[in-house]
């Protein structure tokens, strides 16, 4: 039996958030990226409030953002601490974070985390207080928690605590803290997926910066429901094999997707569109695998035999433990 699980806007899982950032390394501006976003109608997609706030008072962004709530796209808003970390930024705050969020329609936001910032471990007190401040200025229940633990080992346990205390929508974990490897990451994920459903109600987790197809698959057979991510503008992806790959290699897969020959568009414009294409698509291969058990056998449909044989045990024993916790959920 599997759970009928949906996130931020009922959207089903698993789901991928397209990332925009001011960090992504292209030739195009967070602008740029949410106006595709939005002449796509593309369902959901992630934004700073970092990028918002320095960009708050140009016109085409405010068209953009308004062109997305028209068409109800859900925009998933970001604490700005990961450009911070990459920017070396100082001035960026908590105060200008709710101003962010004060001025834009937000579907749902990440809480303020810049305890990361100083290597603190989650503490679930701190973070039931910085969430319940920021409901309180922004007059909206829309937030839920970026946990950060120093050892790999805390999080099951904190992410028990922090599901049963704060109740929030989404606990989003950056996937660069979660191990060495997508082996290790997955098992990782598998152990905080257990933790979190013997609370006995399902807890929605999020992987932050995951954007490689691959990586998805395992960390959603793990027990992942949504990512987000910026490899959708930094890469081209090959539709047959769901492997990255520079984005001048566009004319290598332009012909698999609707976009990639579309002359009408830019060379940029065709690859990102046909990325997001994918992507699309993947998620729903992904559900409906998870919903008929076909786990297993779309994994040696991508992955090498010899990764395969080598790590069978540990993903037979990860995808039973997901089933076997769904199904006593669901009873």
């Amino acid at each position: 039996m599997v759970l009928d699980v949906s996130t931020i806007g009922g959207i089903p899982t698993p789901v991928f958030y397209p990332s925009v950032s001011s960090v992504s390394k292209n030739v195009w501006s967070v602008i740029d990226h949410i106006e595709l976003l939005t002449s796509l109608d593309y369902p959901q997609f992630l934004v700073s409030c970092f990028d918002v706030y320095k960009y708050q008072n140009n016109q085409r962004l405010i068209a953009a953002l308004n062109k997305a709530q028209e068409q109800c796209q859900v925009v998933l808003w970001d604490s700005g601490i990961y450009e911070v970390a990459w920017s070396h930024s100082k001035r960026w705050c908590f105060k200008r974070y709710i101003k962010t969020l004060r001025r834009n329609n937000v579907s749902h936001a990440f809480g303020f985390d810049d305890y990361c910032l100083t290597a603190e471990t989650a503490n679930v007190k701190n973070i039931e207080s910085t969430m319940k401040r920021t409901i309180g200025q922004i007059g909206s229940d829309v937030i839920s928690p970026i946990v950060h633990c120093k050892d790999t080992h805390d999080y099951p346990a904190i992410c028990k605590q922090v599901a049963t205390v704060c109740g929030p929508e989404l606990i989003a974990i950056p996937e660069r803290e979660l191990g060495f490897g997508v082996c290790e990451i997955a098992e990782n994920i598998s152990k905080i997926r257990a933790a979190l459903n013997s609370t006995g109600k399902y807890q929605v987790l999020h992987i932050l910066g995951t954007g490689n197809p691959l990586s998805m698959m395992l960390y959603a057979f793990a027990g992942a429901d949504s990512f987000d991510g910026l490899d959708w503008c930094q890469t081209v992806v090959d539709f047959d094999s769901g492997k990255l790959h520079h984005p001048l290699q566009l004319d290598l897969y332009e012909h698999q997707s609707e976009y990639g020959s579309d002359k009408n568009l830019s060379f940029l414009a065709r690859c990102y569109a046909h990325n997001l294409e994918f992507y699309r698509l993947w998620m729903e291969m992904l559900k409906q695998k998870i919903e008929n058990d076909g786990q297993m056998a779309i994994l040696e449909s991508y992955f090498p035999e010899s990764f395969l044989n080598k790590n069978q045990t540990l993903f037979s024993r990860i995808i039973n433990k997901r089933e076997e916790a769904h199904e006593a959920l669901a009873n």
